[in-house]
């Protein structure tokens, strides 16, 4: 069994309040093999992981090449992301991966949306503690039987 927690992440915005998120740590690797470690917001609304530009040098990963695909968020403000493959490794969890884009915008966070994650493990978000539990396959099934009626 394997289980990872995780405390929330503290951003401080422009207009002098502070924002608190469903945040977890991860180490990325793209064609290198030494990893980047960041801190990614946890984002169920997210299909897919959003990795800023400047992010794809630093690992190794070529963006020229693929084509560029229309991105909106809750903004609504439209860009351009790039579609890449990385790997990426939560907690003592092993690497694992996921698909991502690279957007050129320094104001997208680095965003850990639904797909390659959520199908892969069991997360719960605690409110109320400010911090969220990330569950193995085998905590899953534990999980499960909270739902159970």
């Amino acid at each position: 069994m394997s289980r990872h927690i995780a405390p929330y992440g503290i951003r401080f915005r422009e207009d002098a309040r502070i924002e608190v998120f469903p945040a977890v740590e991860v180490l990325i690797f793209g064609t290198r093999e030494r990893g980047l470690r960041a801190t990614f917001h946890i984002d169920s609304g997210a299909t897919v992981s959003i990795l800023p530009l400047s992010d794809a040098s630093v690992l190794g990963v070529a963006t020229a090449s693929g084509r560029g695909m229309l991105v909106r968020g809750i903004s609504g403000d439209p860009l351009i992301g790039h579609r890449a493959n990385i790997k990426l490794q939560i907690g003592s969890f092993g690497r694992i991966a996921v698909p991502v884009l690279f957007v050129d915008s320094v104001e997208v966070p680095r965003i850990l949306g639904r797909e390659g994650i959520f199908d892969r493990y069991g997360i719960l978000f605690d409110e109320m503690q400010r911090r969220t539990g990330w569950f193995d396959a085998k905590e899953r099934r534990a999980m499960n039987g909270l739902f159970k009626g």
